[in-house]
């Protein structure tokens, strides 16, 4: 019986993501079956809705947003489906969710519930307690409030 049955992994397409994604894979072997992989668009940054499904909704996006924006969103479905295909090559099952919303950590945590997976993996980018406390942390906030648990991958230098 695998402890790790069904993993959220969350990424911001960083190359310490794409580290924290090699430990996805490693989980293969102990068992892991799914992976839902998220990824949250900032939606104060963009003219993009609170809470919309990008993949579902991208041909109506596409008409709405300006061309750069539009441009912009095809790029990150493309980026998720490489990540996805990539994790079927593998023999994982997939679900995909790419959502723009304005508070990345809450939407992780939501989708955790929804999706009732068994932990939680993402890249900790390290910042310093200053920029935490000004800035915020995703990673902090996610093992904070999480109900599984987290595992943070940090790149060795």
């Amino acid at each position: 019986m695998s402890v790790f049955k069904k993993v959220l992994y969350s990424t911001d397409f960083s190359p310490l993501a794409e580290h924290a994604l090699k430990f996805v894979k490693k989980l293969k072997s102990a068992g892991t079956e799914e992976v839902v992989i998220v990824h949250v668009v900032d939606s104060r940054t963009t003219v993009l809705p609170d809470g919309a499904d990008l993949i579902e909704r991208k041909t109506e996006l596409a008409f709405e947003l300006p061309e750069n924006e539009a441009r912009h969103l095809y790029e990150l479905i493309d980026k998720v489906r490489g990540i996805e295909k990539d994790l079927k090559e593998e023999g994982f099952k997939t679900k995909i969710y790419l959502i723009a919303a304005p508070d990345t950590s809450k939407t992780i945590l939501e989708i955790e519930e929804k999706e009732k997976v068994d932990v939680i993996v993402l890249g900790a980018h390290g910042k310093s307690l200053l920029a935490q406390l000004i800035l915020g942390s995703v990673s902090l906030d996610v093992v904070r409030k999480a109900k599984c648990p987290v595992l943070l991958v940090k790149k060795r230098d």
